[in-house]
């Protein structure tokens, strides 16, 4: 890699732009914090997970302007769950501030919906960018050093927020020392 001397500052780094990352990003953006997110990959993209959203979901996307484009998709009114040729439907139960229904939405599509908004709210979007190493003060994560992987040079980025919110299976929670439990 060819190290960038260059140090990017900004309020709040979010490493990982899926639909955390972006949500995060995007209620910082409107309270006027400078918002940085960084994700590895670039969208449209893959993503092994399940592609269906719950009422909570859809409040959350309703709440950050999101709701006619989830008009498109297919909307659920609650679950079915099928064996030994029996069938079992359950609604999704009435609630004061939660709608009676979900959508499927795959992620290729969410994510790329919910990483632009935040982009439009006002946060940067840095697609093909990766936070490899942790920057630390006095045991406090101050930042990231950052590695575009589209060109291979590195860059640092100091902020007074870190949100770390790159999956399951963090790399950089792991620099950080974390660990997966496995059990569930």
């Amino acid at each position: 890699m060819t190290p960038n001397a260059q140090t990017r500052e900004t309020d709040v780094l979010v490493i990982g732009a899926g639909p955390a990352g972006a949500a995060a990003g995007y209620w910082c953006a409107t309270r006027g914090l400078d918002t940085m997110m960084l994700e590895k990959k670039h969208f449209p993209r893959e993503k092994t997970c399940g592609d269906g959203l719950t009422p909570r979901a859809v409040k959350q996307l309703n709440d950050m302007g999101l709701g006619d484009s989830l008009a498109k998709f297919h909307r659920y009114e609650g679950l079915r769950a099928t064996a030994h040729g029996k069938a079992l439907e359950l609604h999704w139960p009435s609630h004061p501030i939660y709608p009676q229904h979900g959508y499927v939405v795959r992620r290729r599509e969410l994510d790329q919906m919910v990483a632009f908004n935040a982009e439009r709210a006002g946060a940067t979007l840095l697609q093909g960018h990766e936070a490899t190493t942790p920057i630390l003060e006095n045991g406090r994560l101050v930042g990231a050093t950052v590695t575009d992987k589209d060109n291979e040079t590195t860059f640092d980025v100091r902020a007074k927020y870190v949100v770390i919110a790159d999956g399951a299976n963090s790399r950089f929670g792991r620099a950080l020392g974390t660990s997966r439990t496995r059990e569930w």
